[in-house]
């Protein structure tokens, strides 16, 4: 059996100091004392740093917030223009490229021409209703009591007639009644 081979670790030797980087300095400017150990300096500085993104994220938080607010207000200002189907999209690009968005908003608002004022409708001819609608018309009882009751023994006959369509030459029932209808109503 073979004895594992061992290797040990080169010694780590202290990184030469960076040209231009004074140490000395850099521990004044952190009120640390020049007998201060490179373990102190570094902690020193991680604290810095972590001051320093807490107020990163703070800016950070309050950067978006007024962009929130000042793309709310641009939104407002063009809601004639903008719908709420494409309310997200023009957010979007106010968030992008506030300027180009505000320009090309406000060229759309200079080529919609101004509603001009509605005129009032133009007197026509008496107002026919559809044939369809006729049914609904109201009628008074007179009308009704002299109107000729409609024919229930045509109804029968036409329903008739397309059922027998629709077995002799397989047609759907529409198509039967539509044809039952032409052949059995008088013109």
């Amino acid at each position: 059996m073979e004895q594992p081979v061992q290797t040990e670790a080169p010694p780590v030797e202290a990184a030469p100091p960076v040209a231009g980087l004074d140490l000395q300095q850099i521990k004044s400017m952190l009120n640390l004392p020049d007998t201060a150990t490179d373990i102190e300096l570094i902690t020193a500085l991680v604290n810095l740093i972590a001051g320093l993104q807490q107020k990163y994220d703070a800016l950070l938080t309050d950067a978006v917030a007024l962009e929130d607010k000042l793309t709310n207000r641009d939104l407002a200002d063009f809601k004639d223009l903008v719908t709420p189907e494409s309310e997200a999209f023009w957010r979007n690009q106010f968030l992008t490229n506030r300027e180009g968005t505000i320009a090309v908003l406000e060229q759309i608002r200079a080529s919609v021409p101004a509603s001009a004022p509605a005129e009032p409708p133009q007197p026509s001819a008496p107002r026919v209703p559809l044939r369809n609608r006729l049914a609904d018309q109201p009628r008074s009882m007179g009308e009704l009591a002299t109107a000729p009751a409609p024919a229930a023994s045509l109804a029968f006959k036409i329903r008739n007639r397309a059922a027998e369509l629709c077995k002799a030459e397989r047609l759907n029932f529409a198509q039967a009644f539509a044809r039952a209808e032409k052949e059995l109503t008088p013109q």
